[in-house]
């Protein structure tokens, strides 16, 4: 009798530690999300606790949206920087429901136990100009490099339209018979055509192009002996 009251006693209580429920701390939910018709821009969320997390941190996909629990509560803030020419609205949710929308960089507010936000960060052009682009000769492929690290590929002459102002670099290829011209740097400004134009330095014989200073006494013997056997007609 006593052997069964004790195993009766021991399944109870076995019983009864298995239906307790582990009480798990309280935590607020929020998700981040960016939308851009180009380049995305970065953001920041700072806690109560002065902890941060932000869209270049390791693991956080910037683009596709990012959910986080947070279980640090009161004042907190998004701050958000937009890329070059561009400018950001803030569409703020809390448990499904729009509840203000934000042009500002940045949106404080408090953070409850519990809680449920989501943040819709739409980019949109606002400080964009326009790019000419002429050369002499023209037809001639390049390369131009934004401000966002975009790359653009386009053959002279050619316009880009709505640009984001700030600066941008054009590189032209050698050719033919033309010198490499350096890296061309232009300032797009907002709400103007801005042009440049790169004239090639063309028809210069290779033999000419040797850089004196770096050659041989050999080699440079050797070019003028060549360039002596020309009749002078044919001399550069």
């Amino acid at each position: 009798m006593t052997y069964r009251t004790s195993a009766l006693l021991s399944l109870s209580l076995s019983a009864f530690a298995f239906a307790t429920p582990a009480f798990a701390a309280p935590q607020a939910s929020i998700k981040i999300e960016q939308l851009s018709p180009s380049t995305y821009g970065t953001w920041t969320l700072l806690s109560a606790d002065g902890s941060s997390r932000s869209s270049v941190d390791k693991g956080v996909d910037p683009t596709g949206g990012f959910t986080m629990a947070l279980t640090e509560f009161g004042q907190t803030t998004l701050s958000v920087t937009s890329p070059p020419g561009m400018s950001a609205k803030i569409s703020v949710y809390r448990g499904g429901d729009l509840i203000k929308e934000v042009t500002s960089q940045q949106y404080s507010f408090p953070l409850y136990a519990n809680d449920n936000f989501r943040f819709l960060i739409k980019y949109s052009l606002s400080r964009v100009g326009s790019l000419g682009v002429t050369s002499d000769p023209t037809t001639l492929r390049f390369r131009m490099k934004g401000p966002t690290g975009r790359i653009f590929t386009a053959k002279t002459p050619f316009t880009f339209k709505n640009l984001p102002a700030g600066k941008y670099s054009l590189y032209f290829p050698k050719t033919d018979d033309c010198l490499q011209p350096a890296v061309q740097t232009v300032d797009v400004a907002p709400e103007e055509r801005n042009t440049t134009k790169v004239t090639l330095t063309c028809n210069v014989a290779e033999e000419d192009n040797v850089d004196r200073s770096r050659v041989s006494k050999r080699t440079l013997r050797e070019y003028v002996e060549a360039r002596e056997v020309k009749t002078r007609g044919q001399r550069k």
